[in-house]
C-alpha cells in the first residue's frame, strides 16, 4: 500500500479531484486505521495460519464490501 499523502498539502485536492467514484472510494478506505490493519493481517496471515491466500483475500473482500469488476478481457 502507498504512504498516505498529506491532505494538507497543496497538490492533495487536486489528486482527489482527478479520481473516479473507486478511487476516492479506495483514498477513503485506506485512511481508515482498522482497514489497513486488515489490509496487514490479510497479507501476512495465510503464511502463518495455513490458510490459502486466496481465501484469505475472499475474506478481506467480504469483509470490506470490495467488488473488483472484471475487465473485458478477463477470462470467465
Amino acid at each position: 500500500m502507498e504512504p498516505l499523502q498529506d491532505w494538507r498539502s497543496p497538490h492533495f485536492e487536486d489528486d482527489l479531484s482527478r479520481l473516479d467514484r473507486g478511487g476516492v472510494s479506495f483514498e477513503f478506505l485506506r485512511r481508515n486505521r482498522k482497514y489497513r490493519q486488515d489490509y496487514a493481517d490479510a497479507m501476512t496471515r495465510p503464511a502463518a495460519d495455513g490458510i490459502a491466500s486466496a481465501e484469505a483475500t475472499r475474506r478481506f473482500v467480504r469483509r470490506w464490501g470490495l467488488a473488483f469488476p472484471c475487465r473485458p478481457r478477463c477470462p470467465r
